[in-house]
């Protein structure tokens, strides 16, 4: 009994400051898996987008028979963003054979 009259006030205090930490920690943690969420989801996007324009730039390219300095310029750096964002597949297909294409100075 002198142990709960003597500590009681401390391990209610504790306790609650534990449930306070607790319910502090759970909200950040939410918030972060939100945020981590949403760059993936940028990230899928941004990745969605430099292949449709990377697409665009080899069709009329093949199409043409050339490649434009300016059009090859964007495309090397296009090609590196979505690579380094984990793209793959039919884009780098498509890149290697139109960065082989002759290259004119358009304009």
């Amino acid at each position: 009994m002198d142990f709960l009259a003597t500590y009681g006030t401390t391990i209610i205090t504790v306790l609650i400051n534990c449930g306070v930490l607790g319910g502090v920690l759970k909200f950040a943690y939410n918030k972060f898996n939100r945020y981590i969420e949403r760059a993936e989801a940028r990230d899928d996007a941004t990745r969605s987008l430099c292949r449709a324009e990377i697409i665009s730039i080899c069709h009329k390219a093949q199409k043409e028979g050339y490649i434009a300095y300016y059009n090859l310029e964007n495309l090397k750096l296009l090609y590196a963003s979505y690579k380094a964002l984990g793209g793959n597949g039919t884009a780098e297909i498509i890149y290697s054979k139109t960065i082989k294409l002759p290259q004119v100075e358009e304009g």
